[in-house]
């Protein structure tokens, strides 16, 4: 009997808590997406909404990031943009897979589908006036997207509902850090990129 009530528990707890999360727009109300352009953390994104939390991966050597001021063209007087692509594909090497939370349950390894699409900021470089060490830049920034939340891979298998923990569009706002490494030559003095912190708030 106490196995039975256990199990009922069990059940409306997690169908009360995946209709918490199936609505169809959420507003981003925290996180970071905390990218370096090549070897990232496990989990650098977290998307904080009031249904549920997200964590995963985004950025890496392939993606948007990858190849800002990658060549040493990122001087005084210029301009980088952060980032040039801003229309970022989920499911596939970026944003594939990681846990979600909700309402105080932890779900691991869910797969993710959708897309994500980042304002293209741009920052002026004033005069370089040191040699070593770093700059940095902020600036606002907003995201929209379409995010869909499943506890099986999509990659040959369509989702069904009972396995939908979300599904629907996400809008945020936020700032963005982009700190870069300055390097000098026998030439001139430039910048690499060294990290892009996107700060999400309400």
């Amino acid at each position: 009997m106490r196995k039975l009530i256990s199990s009922i528990l069990f059940t409306v707890t997690f169908l009360a808590a995946t209709a918490a999360a199936q609505t169809n727009s959420v507003q981003i109300t925290g996180g970071r997406f905390f990218i370096k352009g090549g070897i990232e953390e496990a989990q650098n994104a977290r998307i904080e909404t009031a249904n549920f939390t997200t964590f995963s991966r985004l950025g890496g050597v392939v993606s948007p990031w990858s190849n800002i001021c990658a060549e040493p063209t990122c001087r005084g007087g210029r301009t980088f943009t952060v980032a040039p692509l801003s229309f970022i594909v989920l499911g596939t090497d970026q944003h594939r897979s990681g846990n979600i939370s909700i309402g105080g349950t932890t779900y691991e390894n869910v797969f993710y589908e959708g897309y994500f699409d980042l304002d293209q900021v741009d920052f002026f470089i004033p005069k370089i006036a040191r040699r070593k060490g770093a700059m940095t830049f902020r600036k606002p920034f907003t995201m929209s997207g379409r995010l869909k939340i499943c506890r099986i891979q999509m990659d040959s298998n369509p989702c069904s509902s009972a396995n939908t923990l979300f599904e629907g569009d996400v809008h945020g706002q936020g700032v963005l850090t982009a700190t870069m490494r300055i390097v000098a030559d026998n030439f001139s003095t430039y910048l690499q990129k060294q990290s892009f912190d996107y700060q999400f708030g309400s």
